[in-house]
């Protein structure tokens, strides 16, 4: 079925639905790293992982994802995004499982690449069915209901992880957080085949192997060295990797310009980066994820420096969540002549709140300090990112749609990937030997710095794009 069909022949009823059980498929993967993030605590205790396995638990899903989304994306375009989606859903649910059982901690971090790969597959449906199932007058809803839905998957996954690891369900402890996976991922497929329509697909359909491979290895010698090069001690071989990201980044943008003009089929379509919006947009976007180290190191912060279980870490970020969650359906109800303003409200809460728990964890408060800054955060991200996806994919053609989600979402997640490696370098260099609630809490206090400088950058570039024509 055309992505054209979908609008006329499907009632506004039918293709609700359709688009609430793509939006299970895009929240699945945030969803379990939130849940990770809170158990891996245990899984560090429970498996011996050293700090660069430990965050590559993290990174190295998140890398993972990063470089298949885009092909993900126009996997869909090609093959239809119906098909792709349940391609993934099943990958992901048979991965999930994997990492459930893995007797190690290579073995664990193997399972989460490949369960990132396969999120990949499912993920920019969602994304490219807003701009296919609904008309321009609809988007903002569409918008709003899958932001809140990146807050459902905040406030539920750590508050989850919490529960399942301190449930302990037939003696599962950490692994349960993989395994709740695998009854929801066999729902989903069961419900997709008879609920969701096809979209997208080409009649004569050719993937761009050569771009494929191009880019993957471009953005694994990106993300991989700066995963692992703290652990290596900076090697030359480390070193060598992430200089040749550049020059395999031009490499790409040579081979497609070449397939363009011999009339292929290139997997990044010129005409998309003609597209001034969506171009200036992306550098945004990759710094804006950059809080994703905070998930991490204020689970270790709260269970490793303060000594809390794993229920009361998912507890005390459950105000963040939970303003995430409830902020896009308030963003909603603004008047039209405040919506230009939201985004910049949105990350300057964001910025303050990161701020305040920088500043918090540095003095050891906690309480209700610590309370509302995590709910100024939340609420700020949860406000921002609607109006960021909508600022950068606003201006797409429908039928690039699917592409250009990949490509954002491959974006916001290196920006994902490269935080957790950098900004984990960093936090575990500033806590060296140290231990206790003084030595953690100064570690993230300097991490979440870090943060705070990126997010102000990603705020400028944004506002900036905003208002370019």
């Amino acid at each position: 079925m055309t992505d054209t069909v979908l609008l006329t022949n499907l009632s506004p009823a039918r293709r609700r639905v359709a688009f609430y059980m793509l939006l299970l498929g895009a929240l699945m993967p945030p969803l379990n790293v939130f849940i990770v993030t809170i158990a891996l605590p245990s899984i560090r205790e429970s498996l011996h992982a050293n700090a660069s396995q430990t965050s590559l638990i993290v990174s190295g899903y998140a890398a993972a994802f990063a470089v298949c989304l885009i092909t993900g994306g126009r996997l869909g375009d090609l093959f239809g995004r119906r098909f792709m989606y349940m391609i993934g859903m099943a990958g992901f649910t048979l991965t999930s499982f994997l990492c459930g059982i893995a007797p190690t901690a290579e073995l664990l971090v193997t399972g989460r690449i490949l369960q990132g790969m396969s999120a990949a597959l499912m993920a920019p449906a969602v994304l490219a069915a807003i701009r296919t199932l609904f008309t321009p007058q609809e988007v903002p809803w569409a918008l709003n209901i899958y932001g809140t839905g990146v807050g459902i998957a905040v406030a539920g996954g750590q508050f989850l992880g919490g529960v399942l690891v301190a449930a302990n369900l037939w003696g599962l402890g950490w692994r349960s957080a993989f395994l709740v996976n695998v009854p929801i991922g066999l729902a989903a497929l069961l419900a997709a085949t008879f609920l969701v329509p096809e979209s997208g697909g080409q009649d004569k359909p050719r993937l761009d192997v050569g771009g494929v491979l191009l880019l993957s290895a471009a953005l694994t010698s990106l993300v991989l060295p700066l995963s692992i090069g703290r652990d290596q001690h900076w090697a030359a071989w480390v070193l060598l990797m992430l200089a040749a990201s550049p020059p395999l980044v031009v490499a790409f943008f040579l081979f497609e310009r070449s397939l363009t003009r011999r009339g292929g089929m290139p997997i990044l379509d010129a005409a998309l980066l003609k597209v001034r919006r969506f171009r200036r947009g992306l550098l945004a976007a990759l710094l804006f994820f950059f809080t994703t180290p905070f998930y991490l190191f204020f689970s270790l912060y709260l269970q490793a420096g303060l000594g809390q279980g794993a229920l009361a870490a998912g507890l005390a970020v459950l105000p963040y969540g939970v303003a995430n969650f409830v902020s896009p359906m308030m963003a909603t109800r603004a008047p039209a002549r405040w919506r230009r303003y939201l985004f910049g409200a949105g990350m300057a809460l964001e910025i303050l709140g990161y701020g305040g728990v920088a500043l918090c964890a540095t003095t050891l408060t906690g309480g209700w300090t610590m309370f509302i800054v995590l709910v100024m955060g939340g609420f700020g991200q949860g406000i921002a990112l609607p109006e960021l996806i909508n600022a950068i994919l606003g201006d797409v053609p429908h039928e690039h749609t699917g592409l250009a989600a990949g490509i954002m979402n491959s974006t916001l997640q290196i920006g994902a990937a490269v935080s957790v490696a950098s900004i984990g370098s960093l936090f575990f260099a500033v806590l060296g030997d140290g231990s206790g609630p003084a030595a953690y809490g100064h570690a993230l206090g300097i991490a979440m710095a870090s943060v705070v400088v990126a997010l102000s950058a990603s705020m400028l570039l944004g506002l900036r794009n905003a208002r370019a024509p």
